[in-house]
Order: C-alpha cells, then sequence, then structure tokens
C-alpha cells in the first residue's frame, strides 16, 4: 500500500517544485513588464497574457496538493459546532463533492482539447490545447489526490476500529 502513495508524492514534489518555476515566471515576467512600461516607455504584447496563462497553470496544478495537505479554507464555526462523527461525516460528503466536480472537469477537459487545437491564443500564439491540456493535468491530480486522501481516511477509520474492538 504504501508504494502506491509513493509514487504520487513524487509527482508532487515535482508539481511543487514546478510551481515554484511558475511563480518566478510569473513575478519575472511583471517586473519586466513594469521596469518596460515606466522606464522604456514601451510595453510588451504578450507579458499580460503569459502571466495569466502562467498563473491559471500555478492554481490548477497547485490544488492537488492542498487538497493532500489538507489546506482548504473550511468554516469553523460549523466544524466547531458538530461532535466528532459528524465532522467525520460532513467532511465524506465534502470529499464526494469535491471528487465528483473534479471529475466533471476532468472529463469534460478532453472535448476542450480537441476544440483547442484550432485555436491559438491571441498575444503568444499558442496552441489553446497546450492550456487546456493543463486543466486536464491539473483536475486529473485533483481527483488522484482526493482518491488518495479517501483511501487514507478509510484505512485509518478500518485502524482506529480494530485498536478499540481490541482495547474492549
Amino acid at each position: 500500500m504504501k508504494s502506491s502513495g509513493n509514487w504520487f508524492e513524487r509527482i508532487q514534489e515535482w508539481v511543487m517544485c514546478l510551481n515554484a518555476v511558475i511563480l518566478i515566471l510569473i513575478m519575472s515576467i511583471v517586473f519586466i513588464q513594469t521596469v518596460t512600461r515606466y522606464v522604456v516607455f514601451y510595453s510588451i504584447p504578450w507579458s499580460e497574457e503569459a502571466s495569466r496563462y502562467l498563473y491559471v497553470a500555478l492554481t490548477l496544478l497547485g490544488v492537488n496538493v492542498a487538497i493532500t495537505k489538507n489546506q482548504f479554507v473550511s468554516i469553523d464555526l460549523i466544524d466547531n459546532a458538530l461532535s466528532e462523527k459528524n465532522k467525520q461525516r460532513l467532511e465524506f460528503i465534502r470529499q464526494i463533492l469535491a471528487f465528483i466536480i473534479a471529475s466533471v472537469f476532468f472529463y469534460s477537459s478532453f472535448g476542450m482539447i480537441e476544440i483547442g487545437g484550432y485555436q491559438m491564443s491571441p498575444a503568444l500564439r499558442l496552441p489553446m490545447n497546450i492550456m487546456y491540456g493543463i486543466v486536464s493535468l491539473g483536475f486529473g491530480l485533483t481527483v488522484l489526490s482526493i482518491l488518495f486522501q479517501m483511501k487514507e481516511r478509510c484505512f485509518k477509520r478500518c485502524k482506529d476500529d480494530v485498536q478499540s474492538a481490541n482495547k474492549g
């Protein structure tokens, strides 16, 4: 069981490194654009589009890491008002909803990739299927993250049940 999660952890480490590179690229592009606009009085025509596409890639590729590390925002008022058993039920419902939503976006992205082969971005002249491929990759990794988290919670719960049965 450990080996199945191990390869996914390596993928997530790679994604985190890629996100660091993307963040550096975004900061560099925006900085260079600002300097050229206000010092040289020339605006780079593709900088805004490149930073926007990189920001989308950063977000979509980072969601699975946030899911795995349980770093999503939750409403503490609701969570604190619930019993431990109801918290677990609410978390299960959240995971099922997130899985369904991510799966729908993942499935839908394949149609977008096909259509994107005929489109080019306005300033960079990138084929749009590259950007739609990033959407597919991001939501695919998100689906895997949710599945691994659900598996982890299930085995933790089963382990807790076995331990409580052995005590009793």
